[in-house]
């Protein structure tokens, strides 16, 4: 019975999450302009979380910074998909986050996620090749290590 379940999860998980090469193919150029239209009243022009609506209505939790790049190169590509397409509380998230999977295609999501990692700074983002993948490379010793060098520069 319990591996019914499990293999029944899994089918669901499968289906629920888009193909990686799909996430690979995202628009930066296209998913510029659909984050301006559709995530800048939040997380404002630069994407660092100070939007006008953040601003006028003191939004609590105050929206991601997505140029937090020790933060945001720790997330998938498909944990960001997810956010974007179910909203922050079907992922644990803001309950103000909403979800866009009414508004917004595949298609469109995959260039914002391509978008929101060009926002990424100190350090920028890095896509993770064959040899590292799955590995964290902002985990444990090595982040702190990281934080120090850029807080040299």
């Amino acid at each position: 019975m319990e591996s019914k379940k499990l293999t029944i999860t899994l089918l669901v998980l499968i289906l629920l999450l888009p193909p990686v090469s799909l996430l690979a193919n995202g628009d930066a150029a296209r998913g510029k302009r659909i984050y301006q239209q559709y995530c800048t009243p939040c997380h404002g022009q630069e994407g660092n979380g100070h939007g006008p609506r953040a601003r006028n209505e003191a939004l609590q939790p105050p929206p991601r910074n997505h140029t937090d790049g020790f933060y945001m190169n720790m997330q998938s590509d498909i944990r960001l998909f997810k956010v974007i397409t179910l909203g922050g509380k079907a992922n644990n998230l803001s309950h103000i986050m909403p979800q866009w999977k009414h508004v917004l295609k595949e298609k469109e999501i995959f260039s914002i996620v391509a978008f929101i990692r060009t926002l990424a700074k100190d350090p920028v983002y890095v896509p993770p090749t064959t040899e590292n993948w799955g590995k964290n490379p902002y985990a444990g010793d090595e982040r702190g290590d990281l934080k120090e060098r850029f807080n040299k520069k």
